[in-house]
């Protein structure tokens, strides 16, 4: 018997024992009809297998993921921090501040009820140009009537203060800090309702003590993660004078999936976790990544970069005035988009779903209960005061969670690697009744093989050796 005949004759043994389904039948078929019919069907399902097969592997290697959603039952949860500003930034009954715009606007005009546009925003900008830098903020103990949180009064001095350039002062309860920049503890919500939650009552300014440029008066309200700085302009919330405003909030939770599922940071509190100037830039600001700051920060600094030869050549009086060029840019959002590769999103993240409801305030009963004290009294610049006054200088405002519940919404892998295995031996097994004992086989016909090859190797190595063993012997008898 020869070497290829015992490989093939071997071959053929195992492949017609084989469990593989089609291939069998194909060598036993006497019958060439039966054969070519085997051969026919078994190509067509081993195509469309290897097509599955393929495109099963392609899937896992996209690294989709599915989205779960649930409502999370949860108790003593933290409060967020409430950020707090006067739509007007500057209190023009302090004396110098009066003292510093009335050098360069009438006093008469500056709380008239009937004014020119244009020439209130020629003398806003003398005001603006020049006393800027000496005008002063509204303070806490102006800006505060009352507050209250789970129904006990709040320390005036956990309220910490910031600073926002359109807004000027701004304060912020349970940020974690207070007055002073000191570690302060975090306030639980132990229970929904407004009885529960943060209650204020602020005093935005006389009415009649609101500058001509502003086209409108209240405050403005920013609710946040205490970890992240308030972003006033994307995330401010305003409430009218004459009004009480309740937040009933709504707690959303983001968990994603980290790479290779996408590109989103893990560990917001590591400067390098993510590799760009951005990113670093918006780290430290406050210490923590957060991307909606770092967007801005980025989108901002390239539109500077592109515009600020064109608001400098305007020649304006400060630097003011160019900041105010480039923040009135049509074109600044078209940097949102270069900017997301360099800002990349929080893995987990959470913010705060806000809806709003109003009722009159205050009652004629509550402003009677005002103006009975002194101090709320002495926040006005004048004695005669007015329900109407009253009305237009307040605003209430109520921040509570609707439930003891929070939504959360959570990324999970679409296949995992046991997943692929468990769709892969699908397809095998329903198409070829492939399993995993079946890939057995082939490690038996490489042993087989093999068996047969050394075989035939230690046959070809006795052959030579007899041969060699005659020639010997034959020399010797020659000798003779």
């Amino acid at each position: 018997m020869s070497k290829e005949h015992s490989y093939t004759q071997k071959l053929r043994e195992i492949v017609e024992s084989s469990t593989i389904h089609g291939i069998p039948n194909v060598l036993r078929s006497k019958n060439k009809f039966l054969r070519y019919f085997w051969t026919v069907a078994f190509l067509v399902f081993f195509s469309y297998c290897m097509y599955s097969v393929v495109l099963i592997i392609f899937t896992y290697l996209q690294f989709n993921v599915i989205v779960r959603m649930q409502i999370v039952q949860t108790y003593n949860a933290e409060f967020p921090a409430v950020t707090f500003c006067n739509i007007n930034p500057y209190d023009f009954t302090i004396g110098e501040n009066l003292k510093n715009v009335t050098k360069l606007l009438n006093e008469s005009f500056l709380y008239a009820e009937n004014f020119n546009s244009k020439r209130c925003d020629t003398q806003m900008n003398n005001v603006l140009n020049v006393e800027l830098p000496n005008l002063h903020g509204f303070s806490l103990d102006k800006l505060l009537i009352s507050c209250q949180y789970d129904g006990k009064p709040c320390d005036p001095n956990n309220f910490f203060p910031q600073r926002a350039f359109y807004f000027g002062n701004c304060y912020t309860f349970n940020y974690g800090k207070n007055s002073t920049g000191h570690q302060v503890p975090i306030e639980k919500s132990k229970r929904p309702g407004t009885i529960n939650g943060l209650k204020l009552k602020l005093f935005v300014g006389a009415p009649e003590y609101q500058p001509c440029w502003e086209y409108r008066f209240g405050a403005l309200i920013v609710v946040h993660n205490r970890t992240s700085p308030p972003l006033y302009a994307e995330e401010g919330l305003f409430i009218q004078t004459g009004a009480e405003t309740n937040f009933i909030l709504n707690k959303v939770r983001i968990n994603k999936m980290p790479s290779p599922y996408s590109d989103c940071v893990v560990n917001v509190s590591n400067r390098n976790e993510f590799n760009s100037v951005s990113y670093r830039n918006a780290f430290d600001f406050s210490g923590s990544y957060r991307q909606k700051w770092c967007v801005l920060n980025c989108s901002v600094a390239r539109a500077i970069e592109e515009n600020m030869p064109k608001c400098s050549a305007l020649n304006f009086a400060t630097n003011l005035e160019r900041t105010r060029c480039i923040n009135d840019l049509e074109n600044l959002t078209k940097h949102y988009d270069l900017c997301s590769g360099e800002c990349p999103i929080e893995c987990d993240y959470s913010f705060f779903n806000v809806f709003k409801s109003t009722s009159s305030f205050p009652s004629y009963a509550y402003a009677k209960h005002l103006l009975a004290n002194p101090t709320f009294r002495s926040k006005f610049p004048y004695e005669n005061i007015t329900f109407g006054q009253v009305r237009d200088s307040v605003v209430a405002l109520n921040v509570y969670f609707d439930s003891n519940n929070y939504q959360r919404i959570e990324e999970l892998p679409e296949s995992n690697f046991g997943s692929l295995l468990g769709n892969l031996g699908g397809q095998l097994g329903l198409f070829l009744g492939v399993s995993f004992l079946t890939f057995a086989e082939l490690v038996e016909i490489f042993v087989q093989m093999a068996i047969i090859y050394f075989r035939n190797l230690n046959k070809s190595s006795s052959r030579v050796e007899i041969l060699k063993k005659n020639q010997t012997a034959e020399k010797v008898l020659e000798k003779f």
